[in-house]
């Protein structure tokens, strides 16, 4: 049986591959819609609409769906009986079903399950563990300080200002049991006052002078004895000096007539201060020394370190001494 080209039209040999017109191929594709086929799940053949086995390797193709394990009990039929039935299934089985739980009961201390419930979990210990270190490092950080070692130190570590200790004021007029007037009581001058501090300040040197022989003798002999009494006097002298200083840096110059000889005061009791300084270090020396003998030497050269200051204030006392202007 002939077939027509589907390409010319012209009449083609059955089982012709191609048009002896045209050349055009003859084979012809079938489009089957596979939407309502399936395949074979163990060799992928494609099977016909209803199959239940393959027709190429024999399985079958029709699914079923998975059985679900079932555990047989062995349990008894459970039913609505009276005590007569009761018994007589006792009689029949011999023993009563017991079906126990998997949760052991809260008050059974002896479960090993519930033994091991109580224990602590071990993310519990390493937290209680943290807490412990950081609680106690940081008071070992509160009570060490190591910041600030000084933080706990309750002592002074400077020495206080006793400059003005004492110090009441500059009196101009005395009052209370004194019945004259305050116009009555005479008042020094200007240049009275800076006067007086000049020789004050001449009486502090030769206090000074004699502390130093007092400390080199006793360097010189090795009698410890007296040596905390110089200390003692040495401060005093060096308190009265830094008063005195306070004292005439408040004195009037009359509108700059005396503001020289103020000037020159205030260096000159600067220069015995620093004496003053040095001479009761070198008398802390002594006390604190365990042998008076042995540390004489450095004692005698810290005292030579002020010599400076001695020059300064012989060399200046007397060419700086105040004079009155008319």
């Amino acid at each position: 049986m002939s077939q027509t080209c589907p390409k010319c039209g012209a009449r083609v040999p059955d089982g012709a591959q191609a048009c002896p017109r045209c050349h055009a191929s003859t084979e012809v594709t079938q489009k089957i819609a596979v939407g309502e086929l399936s395949w074979c799940p163990v060799c992928g053949a494609l099977l016909p609409r209803g199959a239940e086995t393959c027709p190429k390797c024999g399985a079958s193709v029709v699914s079923k769906p998975a059985r679900r394990p079932v555990r047989n009990l062995d349990l008894p039929e459970i039913a609505e009986t009276d005590d007569s039935d009761d018994a007589a299934a006792a009689a029949r089985t011999g023993v009563m079903t017991r079906i126990e739980s998997a949760i052991p009961p809260a008050a059974d201390d002896a479960s090993t399950a519930a033994t091991r419930d109580r224990m602590p979990r071990p993310r519990a210990f390493a937290f209680a563990a943290l807490f412990a270190v950081v609680l106690v490092g940081g008071v070992a950080l509160l009570i060490t300080h190591p910041w600030d070692p000084t933080a706990s130190v309750t002592r002074a570590s400077e020495p206080a200002d006793t400059s003005m200790s004492g110090f009441p004021g500059l009196v101009e007029s005395l009052t209370g049991q004194d019945d004259r007037d305050a116009e009555d009581v005479p008042v020094a001058d200007a240049f009275d006052q800076i006067h007086s501090a000049y020789e004050q300040l001449g009486a502090l040197e030769e206090e000074v002078e004699k502390s130093e022989d007092a400390l080199r003798e006793a360097c010189a002999s090795g009698d410890a004895s007296s040596l905390s009494d110089g200390l003692d006097a040495a401060r005093a002298t060096s308190i009265s000096v830094s008063n005195l200083i306070s004292d005439s840096s408040l004195l009037d110059d009359e509108d700059g007539a005396y503001a020289e000889d103020l000037e020159h005061l205030q260096t000159l009791g600067n220069w015995l201060r620093n004496r003053c300084d040095i001479l009761t270090d070198a008398w802390e020396s002594a006390v604190d020394a365990q042998s008076l003998g042995d540390a004489s030497e450095s004692i005698l050269r810290e005292l030579r370190s002020a010599s400076d200051y001695v020059r300064l204030f012989d060399e200046n006392y007397d060419a700086w001494e105040p004079s009155r202007v008319e």
